[in-house]
């Protein structure tokens, strides 16, 4: 009875824990999207500026203020991009999103594996205290 509750607990838990999970490496994904998108576009924006203007001239203004609002407008769009990416790094939000990946699908084996009843509760226990441990960012 008690071994069977104890299953029924840990079932639960595991499952709350997938949808956490689930929800976790879900805005992460989103975040490194959204950093990843903003850096090219911004990069991609500073030297189509750039480009432009050596190849034409400045297209705003003239002479020395046209050549310095051009310079300013890449510069300000390089620094965007140089942000974007430094935050994608520091943040280290694409092996957090790995690891978070990881983690469910160690949590998923998990429930696989108390559905089908074929491991003995130490064993499960053991697992999910490890997966605990080692993935406690997740959890």
């Amino acid at each position: 009875m008690q071994s069977t509750q104890n299953r029924e607990a840990l079932e639960r838990r595991v499952k709350d824990n997938l949808q956490k999970v689930r929800e976790h490496t879900t805005k992460l994904r989103k975040s490194n999207s959204q950093l990843l998108v903003a850096s090219i576009i911004t990069s991609g924006t500073s030297t189509l500026v750039a480009g432009i203007t050596a190849a034409q001239g400045p297209v705003i203004g003239d002479g020395v203020s046209g050549w310095r609002i051009a310079c300013i407008i890449a510069a300000v769009f390089a620094f965007a991009a140089t942000v974007c990416t430094g935050l994608t790094q520091q943040l280290k939000i694409a092996e957090r999103l790995a690891e978070g990946n990881q983690c469910f699908s160690r949590l998923n084996a998990l429930d696989v594996a108390i559905v089908m009843g074929n491991r003995s509760w130490e064993d499960l226990a053991k697992e999910y205290e490890e997966i605990t441990k080692t993935y406690s960012e997740f959890l």
